[in-house]
């Protein structure tokens, strides 16, 4: 394992915890045992309520997800593209 020491800051490697001599300016350090890293599990997405619209350009027909919004700009061109939201019970 590599520790540091504490007077000069250099980094060097030992075989274990125990006392040892820095080997830069001297001082001997305190090398403890260390505990093993447990890593957390990773956090759950999140879940939209809805899916988000799909909206397309009508002027380069790119399709594009969008928002909570009435109108977006075209990524790809830049027009002004009106958001129609489906009410619930449409397909």
């Amino acid at each position: 394992m590599i520790v540091r020491c504490g007077r000069c800051g250099l980094g060097f490697d030992v075989a274990g915890p125990g006392r040892v001599t820095c080997p830069s300016c001297g001082v001997v350090n305190e090398v403890k045992a260390t505990r093993p890293v447990v890593a957390a599990p990773p956090p759950m997405p999140l879940v939209p309520d809805s899916p988000s619209p799909r909206v397309s350009c009508p002027d380069c027909a790119f399709s594009f997800i969008v928002g909570a919004v009435d109108i977006a700009p075209c990524p790809n061109c830049g027009n002004t593209v009106t958001v129609a939201y489906e009410s619930e019970g449409e397909a």
